[in-house]
């Protein structure tokens, strides 16, 4: 900064800096005549107002007072020298904002759940032992990016709590009590507290609402259809190994409301519609399979 008389610099306002016969640092008037004629004055002392800069936009601005002749111009100037050096190279930063730090330091307060970058890590105050892979993410636009590696880069938690509301007076649970005892399948009984703190009993019809009729079952039918063995074994083709090399499939159907077997092609209705309990049936092949594997016995020998 240099002037004859006065100058005072300022950034968006605020004063940083002045030059002249004596600081200058005040919004007021500077405290001293103009029409100095000992020279210019001139201050050499930096500012650094990045920080103005990179916060929005800044105004720089010269507050200038001078009078009578200058020296060693002819007439009265003030000057500030600004010097603005732009890089544009990325330079990337990241930080953690926990918003649950508060809560979290809570003794009140429990962890409920958790889920990291989609990854559920904690359900119902219980770790489920699942963790989320590192990745990797790029930020930026254009000629700035940035690919950042973090072990995590959302994590979501709710929190329980226990909240003291005092002592909490305990429910009159006389009126059920007089409800459940006084009742029965045809008549309601009720005793509701009245304004005047008294009490008045009631009663009235009551019957459970039709819950209509419903059949025993669904109706289902049985039918099968012819089938060639040939299936493929070690030992050849199933239908070779058997008395008879056609077997069958069988297949149940629903019935439709007429009690009417839908068989497909094929098919042949071995139980017509009805409620079908084919329980006893499953439980002997289950123990025939069981019993001709306990018979079975692998050895070496020809038999």
């Amino acid at each position: 900064m240099g002037a004859d008389d006065w100058v005072q610099g300022r950034i968006n306002g605020r004063v940083v800096g002045s030059a002249g016969p004596r600081p200058w640092l005040t919004t007021g008037l500077p405290s001293g005549d103009c029409r100095t004629d000992g020279g210019a004055a001139r201050n050499y002392t930096s500012y650094d107002f990045t920080t103005d800069l990179r916060a929005g936009p800044t105004t720089v601005s010269a507050r200038v007072r001078g009078g009578g002749g200058g020296a060693p111009l002819t007439t009265e100037w003030g000057l500030v020298d600004v010097e603005i050096r732009v890089s544009d190279a990325c330079e990337p930063s990241d930080r953690l904002v926990d918003q649950c730090e508060d809560i979290g330091a809570n003794q009140k307060c429990r962890l409920d759940s958790e889920s990291v970058d989609g990854v559920q890590t904690f359900l119902n105050g219980v770790g489920t032992g699942l963790r989320p892979l590192p990745r990797s993410r790029q930020f930026g636009t254009g000629s700035c990016t940035a690919t950042l590696t973090r072990d995590f880069f959302l994590r979501q938690r709710t929190y329980k709590c226990a909240i003291d509301t005092g002592a909490m007076p305990e429910p009159d649970l006389s009126r059920g009590a007089y409800i459940i005892d006084r009742s029965t399948e045809t008549l309601l009984a009720d005793r509701v507290r009245t304004a005047d703190g008294g009490s008045a009993a009631s009663t009235r019809a009551f019957a459970l609402p039709d819950r209509g009729s419903v059949p025993a079952c669904e109706a289902v039918c049985k039918t099968r259809s012819a089938k060639a063995n040939t299936d493929a074994a070690p030992a050849g083709v199933v239908g070779a190994q058997q008395t008879s090399p056609t077997g069958f499939d069988t297949f149940y159907h629903a019935c439709s409301p007429g009690n009417v077997c839908p068989a497909g092609p094929g098919e042949t209705i071995v139980t017509p519609c009805g409620c079908l309990d084919t329980f006893p049936e499953a439980v002997v092949m289950m123990q025939t399979v069981r019993l001709a594997g306990a018979d079975l016995a692998c050895t070496a020998t020809a038999r």
